[in-house]
């Protein structure tokens, strides 16, 4: 099968190395990407011609030398593609808390050239996290790699179909410039703060960003700064700005406060969000240095006191960035969007302009390539055909009593990963996975 956007994919059979996949601690990266690939019209088999290699691995889980290296071995063994390319063009998922920078060095000198897709977008030597550099390899290669958002999807966040950006949903007034909560010094010591977080672990929690905030702001008016709230999602929905903040590693915070309509705040230096830097958050969040923390409160102030025009074009932003954060051509609908812009078409509409523009900084993808800006944009690529909204992702009994009359079939979960219609929920009215909706 030929991919829609011009990018193919050929998916290697590695399955029978996975090992035990009732060991995977979270919802699973590859079998996301697997189901889209096979029901999404992106696959070819001829791998002569594809563009790229999907291996289908739970890496987080098979992350030890033992485990992989017979896999990645394999694959070089059966097929002809790894040598060929000495592993360039070959996609690996890797959901770990810090990403590759998990690997052990056999692993990732073999994988050097290989696109890893990743929650962690760490792209430097940051000073707070130069523990988890066990060799001196960066975590991630901005152009090699892709930062990819998690899946919204476990019991800690079904509030996201409550989302205002729904139409029909309740909308909160904004009356909170600024909101944050969670562990300071670490995850799930909520009784822990400054000045008191002395052990080292403490100290380098979140690369130092949530201790800062929580000094400088837990006490200033309008700003809710805390340990615990009884109600994550009032609280997004009634703030201006979210802290967009790292935890042990990766994080959550910037995306839930995109899918809430809240202009995410980012200020952890040398880490990309998700799909940064090829798409860019600076059209629709704010980002500080870490050094700039002391004066975030100030700057943020003027910004809605002197230019209320600039925030509102930024929230006005934040519902074509939601779509391209959640995962809903798998999960379903937040805010009865088609799925077009979708994860994992963002994926993909980058290794299209990746192969296109080989050379260039992904930095510059929006600017070279209108098809690429249109679709950042989220701009259908046929406005003339008309697509069904998805249904709305399954978050458990009673959405229909809740007024979600277009819900999801209830799911299955397998491995912490909700199981839906085969294909995932843009094939839900479809006869079969060949005749699932492609957007072309």
């Amino acid at each position: 099968m030929l991919a829609t956007t011009g990018a193919h994919a050929k998916v290697a059979s590695a399955t029978a190395h996975l090992g035990n996949l009732h060991h995977v601690d979270r919802p699973p990266l590859h079998l996301a990407i697997y189901e889209r690939l096979i029901s999404g019209g992106f696959r070819t088999t001829d791998g002569d011609n594809a563009d790229y290699y999907f291996l289908p691995i739970a890496s987080r889980t098979l992350k030890k030398e033992e485990m992989l290296m017979p896999l990645l071995q394999y694959v070089m063994n059966t097929w002809p593609y790894w040598n060929h390319t000495e592993g360039a063009r070959h996609i690996i998922p890797m959901e770990g808390d810090v990403g590759t920078c998990e690997l052990p060095l056999r692993v990732r000198s073999i994988t050097n050239k290989t696109t890893w897709l990743q929650f962690w977008g760490l792209y430097g030597f940051h000073p707070s996290w130069g523990h988890i550099f066990h060799n001196p390899i960066l975590c991630h290669v901005p152009g090699r790699d892709i930062v990819v958002p998690f899946m919204a999807m476990s019991s800690h966040d079904r509030f996201v179909i409550n989302t205002p950006l729904r139409e029909g949903n309740k909308k909160l007034i904004r009356n909170n410039t600024f909101f944050f909560s969670g562990g300071v010094c670490g995850s799930g010591r909520y009784n822990d703060l400054p000045p008191n977080c002395t052990h080292y672990k403490q100290e380098r929690y979140s690369g130092g960003v949530r201790q800062k905030v929580w000094e400088n702001y837990h006490d200033r008016p309008g700003w809710r700064v805390m340990t615990k709230t009884d109600d994550y999602a009032r609280d997004y929905q009634s703030s201006l700005f979210c802290l967009a903040a790292p935890g042990g590693g990766w994080g959550k915070r910037g995306i839930m406060a995109t899918m809430q309509g809240c202009i995410p705040v980012s200020a952890t230096d040398m880490l990309y969000e998700a799909f940064e830097p090829e798409m860019d958050w600076g059209r629709y969040s704010i980002r500080v240095a870490q050094k700039d923390i002391p004066t975030l409160g100030d700057m943020l102030d003027n910004l809605v006191a002197n230019e209320p025009e600039k925030v509102a074009e930024m929230q006005r932003k934040l519902s074509c960035a939601a779509q391209h954060l959640h995962w809903s051509s798998n999960l379903g609908a937040i805010m009865g969007e088609t799925g077009e812009f979708d994860a994992f078409h963002s994926i993909m509409a980058i290794l299209r302009v990746r192969k296109k523009f080989p050379t260039e900084h992904p930095s510059k993808y929006y600017d070279l390539d209108k098809d690429f800006r249109d679709f950042t944009e989220c701009r259908p690529v046929n406005p003339t055909k008309k697509h069904d909204s998805l249904c709305t992702m399954y978050v458990g009994p009673g959405m229909k009593l809740n007024g979600f009359m277009d819900a999801c079939p209830e799911s299955r979960y397998y491995m912490r990963r909700k199981i839906g219609p085969p294909g995932g929920a843009v094939c839900h009215l479809s006869e079969d996975l060949a005749h699932c909706p492609i957007f072309d």
